[in-house]
């Protein structure tokens, strides 16, 4: 499905998706929210690159806040973002 363009207004308009996995014995934790941190930065590093990424060690130790990459929306701490 995501191969056929989507008519918005009259205009096809390209659709893709973008998933972010980690393994949990790859990222060597248990702990569901690193595992979800660390699939969030491969995410983002394949968006950048445009190549699958599976989350590393590395990716499981991305600075947050609030649970959040630091600087992506939400992770703002007295009205500025971390």
């Amino acid at each position: 499905m995501l191969r056929i363009p989507v008519v918005l207004d009259g205009q096809a308009v390209d659709v893709a998706a973008s998933v972010g996995a980690a393994a949990l014995d790859v990222i060597g934790t248990r702990d569901l929210s690193v595992a979800q941190r660390a699939a969030d930065a491969a995410l983002y590093d394949g968006k950048h690159s445009g190549r699958a990424v599976l989350a590393t060690k590395e990716h499981a130790t991305v600075p947050s806040v609030n649970a959040r990459r630091a600087g992506r929306p939400g992770t703002a701490i007295g009205g500025r973002a971390a």
